[in-house]
């Protein structure tokens, strides 16, 4: 993993000295594509991952299920994330809460890049066309911008394992990203796990008894909330009013 620390303190004071997110991508670019050239130091972290089940039990789960967070700065200016694509996974067409730089390490991988075409103010509504696709092997990268600039989906083509490692800055929206179906024109907000579970239990309240549930929301609110949860359940006492 020495190879993989030696990456981490240069991106770190690379980050530290840059202030414009474009000379952050680009710098950091070369970075991704020099730690993907190579898979050796991969081979070493998913050992330890399987000698130590427990390393694994301490995985946040995240909105991605193949998803493995590698390393976290301790000042939040970033976070290394492994994805492990099986043959022929592709995911849903997503934004993103930060910028992102991301490098093929094993085989290739797809990507298509789609640009929003109307205001977004429409709640639930997107109208997508797409600008661009690729396909990427090791040591090549590519990148996102935050929130609506940054909207792709990646696949892995190939009749095996793909492996991406993914860099991300800070966030600028915390808690959700949003799915994007250009079929049905719809647009949807993904959450991991955790808060998953409790924007569940928030509309289906509503759906068994409104004029209880209000209740129930209104005492909620009186109560710390991340953001992403508090909209919840504002958004659901909007419904509820009609």
């Amino acid at each position: 993993m020495e190879r993989f620390e030696t990456f981490c303190g240069k991106l770190e004071a690379m980050l530290a000295g840059e202030d414009g997110i474009m000379r952050k991508i680009e710098n950091g670019r070369e970075l991704v594509a020099e730690l993907t050239s190579r898979p050796e130091w991969f081979f070493d972290y998913l050992r330890k991952m399987v000698l130590d089940p427990a390393a694994i039990e301490r995985q946040k789960p995240g909105i991605w299920p193949n998803e493995f967070t590698i390393h976290r700065a301790p000042d939040r200016s970033f976070v290394v994330l492994a994805y492990i694509w099986d043959a022929g996974l592709a995911d849903t067409i997503h934004d993103h809460g930060s910028w992102g730089i991301i490098g093929t390490l094993v085989a290739k991988l797809g990507e298509r890049k789609y640009e929003r075409l109307d205001d977004g103010r429409r709640e639930g509504y997107c109208k997508l066309r797409e600008t661009a696709s690729g396909v990427f092997g090791p040591g090549e990268t590519t990148f996102v911008l935050p929130l609506d600039k940054g909207l792709h989906a990646m696949d892995n083509p190939t009749d095996g394992i793909a492996v991406s490692i993914n860099v991300y800055g800070k966030t600028v929206r915390q808690g959700f990203i949003q799915f994007f179906d250009p079929a049905k024109n719809t647009v949807t907000r993904a959450y991991p796990p955790r808060t998953l579970k409790e924007v569940l239990a928030v509309k289906t309240l509503a759906a068994i008894d409104p004029d209880r549930a209000e209740g129930v929301f209104r005492e909620a609110l009186t109560s710390s909330r991340p953001p992403q949860l508090r909209r919840e359940y504002e958004e659901a006492l909007r419904r509820l009013r009609g």
